[in-house]
């Protein structure tokens, strides 16, 4: 009386290996649709130059928690056309990164990423340093407290 019903079988794809875990797409990155999400994976934290130790004032990291809690609202891409952030990528090649920092470039899950820097608190021009990684996530790694990398006038 009733029709047998047809199951479907459901083929689901196996998963693809990725040749290197983290990948920076080069046309428009997927992280600019996101709103912001740190990680701390290769923070520098025994860096005398890089590390957030430079800080010397409780009210300097409450500045800095205040306004990314403040940048947690907006997308990466709003932060980035904002001049408020001053939010772009530096290239590994510039003469001025620290060796620290630099030495980041030979570690297999990066190599491939662009290094980022956005400023977040008023603490002279200091900026801080960090990759996206392939889940959009962004990788703090330093600072750079005198925006020596990347200073107004390169």
């Amino acid at each position: 009386m009733g029709k047998k019903k047809k199951k479907l079988k459901i083929i689901k794809p196996e998963p693809t290996k990725h040749e290197s875990q983290y990948k920076f797409v080069k046309s428009k990155p997927a992280y600019r649709e996101k709103k912001p999400v740190f990680a701390f994976n290769y923070y520098l934290c025994d860096s005398k130059n890089c590390s957030f130790e430079s800080i010397k004032s409780i009210k300097s990291f409450h500045i800095l928690f205040k306004n990314l809690k403040g940048m947690s609202s907006l997308t990466w891409q709003k932060i980035k056309d904002s001049h408020q952030y001053h939010a772009h990528e530096i290239n590994w090649t510039k003469k001025d990164i620290p060796k620290d920092i630099k030495q980041l470039q030979y570690i297999d899950e990066i190599k491939d990423l662009s290094l980022f820097q956005f400023k977040a608190f008023d603490i002279k021009e200091t900026r801080i340093l960090g990759l996206f990684n392939h889940d959009c996530i962004f990788e703090i790694v330093g600072l750079d407290k005198d925006h020596g990398i990347y200073g107004k006038d390169k």
